[in-house]
């Protein structure tokens, strides 16, 4: 933790722009307020970018974006909103040479929307939190320099239902991946049952059903819910469950 911060203020201290990435589905719960704080003390620029807008009804963007002033709306999974992130940063650097940082929860997509930013792959990525180890300097078009970091948690940041939700703490690493996928279904039933085609009668009822249905079981033909809880804890990270399901 130490050494992300270290990092992170080396970046704001370089940079002249700095990203934040959100995840457009709750951004309020993927900023970081006190990492806002020290770029202002700072005298830097921010632009709030508002990643996997695809995952959010375009009714609702109008919403999302109150408080985030200025941002940009982007989907680097459906290529959306490059083009102008891109020309945001140039109204914000006048045309001039300029460092911009990337910040952000480990699995908002930093490097995917450098990539973007770029139309190339420039940034490594994974669908996995806690892919980027460390600095890494991508040159992008023009005369702007991309800096990618490793996520960035809050000091003491122990709750490990939001690590889940918002994608910091990857599945595999997660001891009662049972438990928290209930926790997760309980918010949105209807989502959950659409996706995966069962009624929902309760949390433990629903995780039997499914690990039956597709046939994850452990010795004795018993359903594991450990194991397809994990899966849904995956699906949900990786964005494969949302609220488009519903229509």
């Amino acid at each position: 933790m130490v050494n992300y911060w270290r990092l992170v203020n080396k970046v704001i201290k370089e940079a002249d722009i700095l990203l934040l990435i959100l995840d457009a589905r709750m951004p309020k719960l993927t900023r970081n307020r006190e990492i806002e704080e020290k770029i202002r003390q700072n005298k830097k620029q921010i632009i709030y970018v508002l990643n996997k807008c695809d995952l959010v009804e375009k009714n609702q963007l109008d919403d999302i974006k109150k408080g985030f002033d200025p941002c940009v709306f982007v989907s680097s999974t459906q290529k959306l909103g490059g083009t102008l992130l891109f020309k945001k940063i140039l109204e914000l650097s006048k045309g001039e040479d300029c460092i911009v940082g990337v910040l952000g929860y480990p699995n908002t997509g930093k490097s995917s929307v450098i990539n973007l930013i770029n139309g190339k792959k420039a940034a490594s990525t994974s669908s996995y939190s806690g892919h980027t180890r460390g600095v890494q300097f991508v040159k992008a078009k023009g005369k702007i320099k991309l800096i990618d970091t490793p996520g960035v948690l809050q000091f003491n940041e122990k709750d490990i239902e939001k690590k889940i939700l918002i994608g910091v703490m990857n599945p595999q690493h997660v001891k009662e991946p049972d438990f928290y996928a209930m926790l997760l279904i309980e918010k949105k039933p209807e989502i959950f049952e659409k996706y995966f085609d069962i009624k929902y009668g309760d949390g433990t009822d629903f995780l039997e059903k499914l690990a039956l249905k597709q046939n994850v079981l452990i010795k004795g033909g018993l359903p594991d819910t450990k194991r397809i809880g994990r899966k849904i804890l995956q699906d949900w990270q990786q964005g494969k469950i949302h609220e488009f399901l519903l229509k």
